[in-house]
């Protein structure tokens, strides 16, 4: 079974209170209670006993707000550390980018270049094959002229000039 909240808080309360003072005194069974005077003393033994150790633990959280000062003022440090780190990276990052956008635009100058190269390779292959075919025409006209028998019975033109009569 759950005990309610004040239960809860009752036993809690007594187990600080037994921590502090030692277990409670059994209840008398003669059912006298002490005087009023008595039990007052006795409340004002246990307050200051009390009032005793929390001055000591006074003392010993001054010396905890100390460490978490210094504690605290590491942290900031750090903090400050980890800005300019940070502020580091960002301007190496927009250097770094510049120069990749600088080589990036270079690389694309080359590109641009070597198209350029590429188109005159090209007319260049295109002229190359073209005066390969007029020589080629040309070679076969000449060639064709000296086998073709001429007027004597023999090939070739009588004038030597590829069938054009020579002036006598």
């Amino acid at each position: 079974m759950k005990k309610t909240e004040s239960e809860q808080i009752l036993e809690y309360l007594k187990h600080i209170y037994e921590s502090i003072n030692g277990p409670l005194p059994k209840a008398r069974s003669s059912g006298k209670e002490p005087s009023l005077s008595k039990r007052v003393d006795s409340l004002d033994k246990k307050v200051d006993t009390l009032d005793k150790k929390v001055g000591g633990l006074g003392r010993k959280f001054g010396r905890l707000e100390k460490k978490v000062d210094g504690l605290a003022e590491s942290v900031g440090k750090l903090d400050d550390r980890v800005s300019e780190v940070q502020l580091g990276l960002a301007t190496l990052a927009a250097s770094t980018k510049q120069r990749f956008d600088a080589v990036d635009l270079h690389f694309k100058r080359v590109d641009a270049r070597f198209d350029r190269v590429e188109g005159r390779i090209e007319v260049a292959r295109v002229e190359l094959g073209d005066h390969m075919e007029r020589i080629h025409s040309e070679l076969t006209g000449r060639i064709i002229d000296l086998e073709v028998p001429g007027p004597g019975g023999r090939g070739g033109s009588p004038s030597g000039s590829g069938g054009v009569p020579l002036a006598s």
